[in-house]
C-alpha cells in the first residue's frame, strides 16, 4: 500500500450527464457551481474509477446520461480517466462502460444484450482483475473511505466498527495496567491470568445461574427425605419379635414332648399354652399402652428437631444476605463518595476561551472581533452543555445508587427484624425439645395388671393346670395343631423382621437431610460470593473505560469519543460516539462536523501511514476548516451555472 496519493487529473466523458469536461488539481482545489451542475459527480468519478461504486458507496446508480424523459441515451461510451501521483510516481488508470449490441437471427435490429467495462493502466489495456490488484496495491478500500470522505467515519460505519478503528489506533488496554490504576481489583489477578474479562463476566453469571438452580431444588429434596422416613414403634417392634421367638420355642418344646405324654395331657398342655397365651397378649397390649407415652415423646423430639433445623437454617441464609446487601450498600457508598468528589470537579469548571481560537492557525493572522465572539459563543455553548450533560449524568447516576441504598437498607432492617425473631423462636424450640428429651429420658411405663379381673382369672387357671399336669398323656392328636401355630409364627416373624429393616433406611434419610442443610448453607456462602466478583468486574471495565477514553482522546485535537455508557443500574455498555466539544457528532452543526472529520483523517493518515485527497462537500457553509497534510478538494456551492475549478497553490483553504 502506498503512503501520499494525490490526485492530479481527472477526465470525464458522459458521465452523470457531464457529456466531457477535464479537471487538474492541485494541493486544494476548490470547485464551484450550483446545485445540480455536477459537483458531486467529480466525487463520484473518483470513486467509481477506483472501486465502482459513488461516493455514497453505492453500486448501482447512473451513470448514463440522461435525456429530457429520464431515459438512458444509448451508443455512447462512458469514460473516466485519472491521473494519480502514487509516492511520487504518476499513474494513469481508465475505465469505459460500454453497451453491447446483438442482432438476433431472423431480425433486421440490433438489441442492447448488455454491457462490457474496459480497464486501463497507464493507457495499456488489462483484465479486470489485474486493474483491481493494482487498486488495492495503491491503496484499500476500506481505508480510502475513512480518509477521503470527512463524514464517512461518523455517518457510515456501525458503532461496532467505529470503536474498532478506534481500539485499532492506540491498542487495548492490558488489565495488569487496569489493575495498577485501581489496586482495589487485585482480587481479579488470579481469574485474568487465565481469561479476559468478558469470559470472566460470563463464567461467573454461569455458576451463579448453576449455585441458584442447584440451592432452588435443595427444599424439595429435603421433603422427599422426609416423606420417605417411616412412622414406626420400633421398640414395639421389638418386644412383639421376642415374645414370637419365645411362643416358637414353646412351640418346638412341645412337639418334641408329643412322643412321651398322652391325649390328655396334650389337650391339658394345649389349653395351658391357650391361657398362657391370652395372658401374654394381656401383658403385650398393657406394655403397648404403658408405652404410649414414651412413643408419642418420640416422636414430639423429631418433629422439634425437625423445626429446629429449619429455622436453624433460616437464620443461617437470612445473617448471609445481611452481610451481602451491606457489602453492596458499602460498594454502593464509595461509588457515591467518588460522584460527590466528580460533580464537585465539574460544577467548579469554568469556561476558558483558547487563545489559539482568536489566530487563524495557518496564516497566523488575528481573526476580526465579530468571529473570534461568536466562536467564543459557540465554544461557551457547547462547554455549557457539556458541563450539564455531566452534571446532570452525575446526579441521575447518584439518585439512582442512592435509591438502591435506600432498597438495600431497607432489606437489612427487615432481614435484621426477622433475624431477631427466628433467633428468639430458636432459643424457645431449643428449650422445648431440652423438656421433652429429659421427659422421654426419664420415661418409665407403668403396669397395672393387679385391677386387670381377666388377667387375675387366667393366672389362676393356669396355676391350677400347672398344678394338674402330672403324668404325660398322649398328644398325638394335637401335633398339626401345633405345627401350624409354629409356621404362623414365623410368618409373623417374618413380617416383623420386614419393618424392622426401616429403621436402617430411616436413619440414613435423617443423615441425608443433615447433609443437604449443610450444602444449602454452603451454596448460598458461594453465591454471595460471587456477586463479590460480579462487582468487582463491572468496576474493572469501568476503570478500563476511563483509561480507554483517556489514552483515545489524546490522538485528536478537535473531537474527543465516549466509548462505553453507563446505565442505570451501573453496569456500563460499550458503545462508540464522536463528541465536537461535548455534543455529540450526530447534533453538531455542519462546520463542527467536517472539522470534526478532518481530525479523524488526521489521527488515520498519522496511524496508518498513507494519504488519499479528501473531498469536502458543502464547503461553503464552512468557515475554516483543520489543517492538514492531505489533498483538499473543496466542492462549493455557488451561483456558477457551469463547473468552475479554482487551484490554490500553498494557501489556506
Amino acid at each position: 500500500m502506498s503512503n501520499l496519493i494525490i490526485l492530479k487529473n481527472l477526465h470525464l466523458k458522459n458521465f452523470k450527464g457531464i457529456k466531457e469536461l477535464n479537471f487538474t488539481f492541485d494541493r486544494i482545489t476548490n470547485i464551484y457551481g450550483d446545485n445540480g451542475t455536477g459537483k458531486t459527480s467529480i466525487f463520484d468519478a473518483f470513486t467509481w474509477l477506483l472501486f465502482d461504486k459513488d461516493s455514497q458507496d453505492r453500486t448501482a446508480f447512473e451513470i448514463k446520461t440522461l435525456d429530457s424523459k429520464g431515459e438512458a441515451i444509448h451508443g455512447l461510451e462512458h469514460q473516466v480517466t485519472g491521473t494519480l501521483e502514487v509516492d511520487g510516481k504518476n499513474v494513469i488508470l481508465s475505465k469505459i462502460l460500454k453497451e453491447k449490441w446483438t442482432k438476433r437471427r431472423g431480425e433486421a435490429e440490433r438489441h442492447l444484450t448488455g454491457h462490457e467495462t474496459l480497464y486501463y493502466i497507464n493507457e495499456v489495456p488489462v483484465k479486470q482483475s489485474e486493474y483491481k490488484s493494482k487498486i488495492a496495491s495503491i491503496i484499500d478500500e476500506s481505508l480510502f473511505k475513512l480518509i477521503s470522505n470527512p463524514t464517512y467515519f461518523s455517518m457510515n460505519l456501525k458503532w461496532q466498527d467505529r470503536r474498532q478503528t478506534i481500539l485499532n489506533i492506540i491498542g487495548d488496554i492490558d488489565w495488569n495496567r487496569v489493575i495498577t490504576y485501581n489496586p482495589e481489583l487485585k482480587a481479579l489477578v488470579p481469574a485474568l491470568n487465565d481469561m479476559d474479562i468478558d469470559t470472566l463476566k460470563k463464567s461467573i453469571a454461569a455458576r451463579k445461574r448453576k449455585l441458584n438452580d442447584d440451592i432452588k431444588s435443595i427444599p424439595y429434596r429435603i421433603d422427599e427425605c422426609n416423606n420417605s422416613i417411616k412412622e414406626i414403634d420400633f421398640d414395639a417392634l421389638e418386644f412383639r419379635k421376642r415374645v414370637a421367638i419365645g411362643e416358637m420355642k414353646n412351640a418346638d418344646e412341645q412337639l418334641l414332648d408329643t412322643s412321651k405324654v398322652n391325649d390328655s395331657l396334650l389337650a391339658e398342655k394345649d389349653e395351658l399354652y391357650s391361657l398362657k397365651d391370652k395372658m401374654k397378649d394381656i401383658e403385650y397390649n398393657a406394655k403397648i399402652e404403658a408405652e404410649n407415652p414414651r412413643k408419642l415423646l418420640k416422636e414430639s423430639i423429631y418433629n422439634i428437631h425437625d423445626k429446629k433445623l429449619k429455622i436453624d437454617r433460616e437464620i443461617k441464609l437470612t445473617d448471609i444476605s445481611i452481610d451481602a446487601k451491606k457489602k453492596a450498600v458499602e460498594d454502593f457508598q464509595n461509588e457515591m463518595n467518588k460522584l460527590r468528589t466528580g460533580y464537585k470537579n465539574v460544577a467548579a469548571e469554568e469556561f476558558e476561551f483558547p487563545e489559539d481560537q482568536t489566530i487563524c492557525p495557518l496564516c497566523k493572522r488575528p481573526f476580526d472581533e465579530e468571529h473570534i465572539e461568536e466562536t467564543r459563543k459557540t465554544l461557551e455553548e457547547n462547554f455549557n452543555i457539556n458541563k450539564a450533560e455531566k452534571l446532570k449524568k452525575i446526579n441521575q447516576q447518584g439518585k439512582s445508587m442512592k435509591d438502591k441504598v435506600e432498597v438495600l437498607n431497607t432489606d437489612v432492617q427487615e432481614l435484621n427484624e426477622k433475624s431477631m425473631i427466628l433467633s428468639a423462636q430458636a432459643l424457645e424450640i431449643v428449650a422445648d425439645l431440652n423438656e421433652t428429651e429429659d421427659k422421654y429420658q426419664n420415661f418409665k411405663p407403668e403396669l397395672n395388671l393387679e385391677s386387670n379381673i381377666e388377667y387375675q382369672e387366667l393366672k389362676s387357671q393356669i396355676e391350677q393346670l400347672e398344678l394338674k399336669l402330672s403324668q404325660p398323656k398322649e398328644l398325638n392328636n394335637q401335633v398339626n395343631d401345633l405345627k401350624d401355630r409354629k409356621k404362623k409364627l414365623q410368618q409373623e416373624l417374618e413380617d416383623i423382621n420386614t419393618q424392622l429393616s426401616y429403621k436402617e433406611q430411616n436413619e440414613k434419610m435423617k443423615e441425608r437431610v443433615a447433609e443437604l442443610t449443610d450444602q444449602e448453607s454452603a451454596l448460598a456462602q458461594q453465591i454471595a460470593q460471587l456477586e463479590g466478583q460480579e462487582f468487582l468486574c463491572e468496576n474493572f471495565i469501568k476503570t478500563k473505560v476511563e483509561l480507554l477514553e483517556n489514552s483515545i482522546n489524546e490522538k485528536f485535537k478537535f473531537v474527543s469519543f465516549k466509548l462505553f455508557n453507563t446505565l442505570v443500574n451501573g453496569a456500563v455498555e460499550e458503545c462508540c460516539e464522536a463528541l465536537i466539544h461535548g455534543v455529540p457528532f450526530s447534533n453538531a452543526n455542519k462546520a463542527s462536523q467536517i472539522n470534526a472529520g478532518l481530525d479523524i483523517i488526521n489521527a488515520l493518515c498519522n496511524h496508518y501511514g498513507v494519504e488519499a485527497p479528501v473531498f469536502i462537500d458543502n464547503r461553503e457553509s464552512i468557515n475554516e476548516i483543520l489543517d492538514i497534510n492531505s489533498q483538499i478538494i473543496n466542492l462549493v456551492v455557488s451561483q456558477d451555472k457551469k463547473l468552475k475549478v479554482s487551484n490554490i497553490q500553498g494557501e489556506v483553504a
